[in-house]
């Protein structure tokens, strides 16, 4: 007898769980639900009614203290009234006090800047002096180097050497009793006036260039000396007067308006 092969395909069919009942409610009377609100309604009369009675008893029983809270506040109300106007009272005298600092803030910023103003101005002539001595310095040692320069070389063309080597003997000496400076400062003095606006790192090679220059100044001089001619002297003339002249009119034009505004500030603090 053969045996029952297994069913291959074979699938169990699960039941599903059934849904529970759906829950319902019941409509309630109409009736029922205007006397349910009504109720309620009036619950709440009553219950607001009870609060009402119950506050003013309390009230009733602490009067006094209600009296007494009462008149405090009103004192409290009469000290603030009266701090109220004492601080009003100060603020308006701090916002005189700083008017009156702003107005003084005001007219030292002014007078700040007028004399401000005043120094600059002075400082910058006094700059502008400066720079003017120090050329004048520069310039009056290359003439007298160039000076030098031209009496040695009309001395060893006229064969008076030894005049010339004596006369500047005498001006060394005379240096040296002025200025209490040896032999060979006397000698290097006026080079030394030009170097101090160079910026040169050798001081021989320096001095060597500066007798080179003199030496040239003193040539192109004689040179123009001897080839200019009278129209050339006024022209040279008039720039002297242009440069020097008229420059210093205005400097002291300058500082007779420096000195009008410092009497006038003078005159303002008195």
């Amino acid at each position: 007898m053969e045996e029952p092969k297994p069913l291959r395909f074979l699938v169990k069919v699960e039941k599903p769980v059934p849904r529970p009942p759906t829950p319902g409610v019941d409509l309630p009377d109409l009736d029922n639900e205007e006397r349910e609100k009504s109720i309620i309604y009036l619950q709440k009369l009553l219950r607001g009614r009870a609060i009402q009675n119950m506050m003013y008893k309390n009230k009733e029983e602490r009067i006094e203290l209600i009296d007494e809270m009462r008149s405090t506040h009103a004192l409290q109300e009469q000290d603030m009234n009266r701090k109220k106007l004492q601080r009003q009272d100060v603020q308006v005298a701090q916002h005189a006090q700083r008017k009156d600092i702003t107005r003084e803030d005001y007219v030292d910023s002014i007078l700040q800047t007028l004399e401000g103003e005043a120094i600059s101005d002075m400082f910058d002539y006094l700059s502008k002096e400066l720079i003017r001595l120090q050329e004048e310095r520069r310039i009056a040692a290359f003439a007298m180097l160039a000076e030098r320069q031209r009496r040695l070389r009309e001395a060893e063309e006229s064969g008076l050497r030894q005049v010339e080597e004596r006369r500047r003997r005498e001006q060394d000496e005379l240096f040296k009793q002025m200025l209490k400076m040896t032999q060979n400062t006397v000698d290097t003095y006026l080079e030394d006036i030009i170097l101090e606006s160079t910026f040169e790192t050798a001081s021989e090679q320096a001095r060597i260039e500066i007798q080179q220059q003199a030496v040239a100044i003193d040539d192109i001089a004689h040179e123009i000396e001897s080839k200019r001619t009278q129209l050339e002297s006024e022209g040279i003339v008039a720039e002297l007067v242009h440069g020097f002249l008229i420059p210093e009119i205005a400097k002291q034009e300058s500082r007779n308006k420096v000195r009008h505004a410092q009497h006038k500030y003078l005159l303002d603090d008195n």
